[in-house]
């Protein structure tokens, strides 16, 4: 996989094209939707690209393949989404495992996060106000806006700067500079309309956090901690570089806040283990001595995450026996804890106690058939208990709901290799293939599905998904020339 620091020009590239983008409407104004960039690009136009985009950031970024994590962002942007105004598209959340502060969202409702911007934050209800943030920018479209304007300014800037965004993907170097020299000649006009994005962002931003029960307070508390903390600094964090934050702009929004109601009491206990879990082990900055003083039976939300991030970072060090123990009061406190299960699951696992893993996440799947956590945990647990059939209906009921998760694939994949079923696993390693944008491989994996099926209507339908990815891999090589 491509190290991440090859990758971040073009992640910072297409979340700055969103801080360059404009807006045609009055301050206080919002534009209709309905209209809004269609013009230059349909709804159906931004879907099939952010889809390609998409595509390319898995092959190349160190996407976070965390269902724990995953399950948590879905969470928080399913309850924020909720409350957003002229939604068009489904949303798509993700994690991006790289120690810097930023966010980022482009075409098709995709939204990235990275997870040195949870280890910054102090609540959830600051998490929660930069999502509601970027959900506003994918909302209000603020991308397609901006390249309708510029295409009513001028065509071929409009050329240049796509196939800037699109070459960025590829070559990011490449595709930095053509955007250096597409948008030379209008370097003022976009800094003025990327304060009216921002703030129309924020506004948008702040009635949504409201409406999904955060506290408003969270927005410009995160901001300016975040200004005051690199006041001085030679290296901004991305979050600085693609969000600019003036004193005016911090004050406005904090005068927009103090007026909004703010929540009593909020269960941020969920958050602090997300937080814990991401400083254990993506980023790996938790210490064990210093969380082995912080060590309390109190049970606080606090203290559990403490806990927590210990118990992961003993069993990330072989030591699952210690892990186990510590993790036991918390099971027992809530046994239907997502965070705790996937834990307990690893410690079976590690210890070589994978049948008792699999009676375990069983009770837990009875209960909740459907949660993301409790089934890809269930489906590992069995294929290291040797049941690759009981993986195979596990994953497969579960992709009919969610069918571009790339970890229920890479299961699945293994679980038909268990069973020794070639045709299945090449038909499935073809979806996984297909979902990092590498056509290539996932056609010649449907090319040996097909030769090793005997079925005359699945080899149809074999054939037909062979056509369908080779209309993709046309449609990539046109975009990105």
């Amino acid at each position: 996989m491509m190290q991440l620091s090859k990758l971040l020009p073009a992640v910072s590239f297409v979340a700055m094209l969103f801080c360059v983008t404009a807006s045609v409407a009055q301050q206080n104004r919002l534009p209709d939707i309905g209209t809004a960039g269609a013009s230059v690009m349909s709804v159906e136009r931004e879907r099939s690209y952010g889809d390609l985009y998409m595509r390319q950031l898995r092959a190349q970024a160190p996407i976070v393949g965390d269902p724990v994590l995953n399950e948590y962002l879905k969470d928080m942007g399913t309850r924020l989404v909720r409350e957003a105004d002229d939604v068009r598209f489904p949303f798509t959340f993700f994690w991006i495992n790289q120690n810097d502060i930023n966010a980022f969202a482009f075409f098709g409702g995709y939204i990235g996060f990275y997870t040195g911007l949870i280890a910054e934050t102090q609540s959830e209800s600051e998490l929660a106000s930069v999502m509601a943030h970027e959900v506003a920018h994918v909302s209000q479209r603020h991308i397609v806006r901006n390249m309708e304007r510029m295409q009513n300014a001028t065509p071929n800037t409009l050329v240049a700067m796509l196939g800037a965004v699109l070459l960025g993907m590829i070559s990011p170097d490449l595709g930095m500079a053509a955007l250096s020299t597409s948008l030379a000649g209008a370097q003022q006009m976009q800094i003025n309309y990327t304060r009216q994005f921002e703030q129309e962002a924020d506004r948008v931003g702040l009635a949504m956090l409201v409406r999904a029960g955060y506290d408003p307070m969270g927005a410009p508390a995160f901001f300016s901690r975040l200004a005051e903390k690199h006041r001085y600094a030679t290296k901004l964090p991305q979050m600085l570089l693609t969000h600019p934050v003036s004193e005016a702009r911090i004050a406005d929004t904090r005068v927009r806040a103090e007026a909004l109601p703010r929540p009593a009491n909020r269960d941020e206990s969920r958050y602090l283990l997300a937080k814990a879990r991401v400083q254990a082990r993506h980023l790996q900055v938790a210490q064990e001595e210093t969380l082995k003083r912080l060590l309390s039976d109190r049970m606080t939300p606090v203290d559990n995450a403490n806990r927590y991030a210990l118990a992961i970072l003993l069993l990330d060090q072989r030591r699952a026996a210690e892990a186990e123990q510590l993790l036991a009061p918390l099971l027992a406190h809530e046994p239907m804890n997502g965070f705790y299960l996937d834990v307990q699951t690893d410690i079976l696992l590690a210890l070589n106690r994978a049948d008792e893993a699999v009676q375990m996440l069983k009770q837990a799947y009875i209960r909740e058939p459907r949660e993301q956590v409790i089934t890809l945990n269930f489906a590992n647990a069995a294929l290291q208990a040797k049941q690759p059939a009981l993986a195979v209906e596990l994953l497969r009921d579960y992709l009919l709901r969610d069918d571009s998760n790339v970890l229920a694939l890479d299961l699945l994949v293994e679980a038909y290799r268990q069973q020794g079923n070639s045709a299945a696993m090449h038909e499935t390693r073809a979806d996984l293939y297909a979902l990092h944008g590498a056509f290539d491989q996932a056609i010649n994996n449907l090319h040996l599905a097909h030769k090793g099926n005997q079925s005359e209507l699945d080899r149809r339908r074999l054939q037909a998904r062979i056509e369908q990815l080779m209309t993709q891999k046309k449609q990539l090589q046109d975009l990105f020339g």
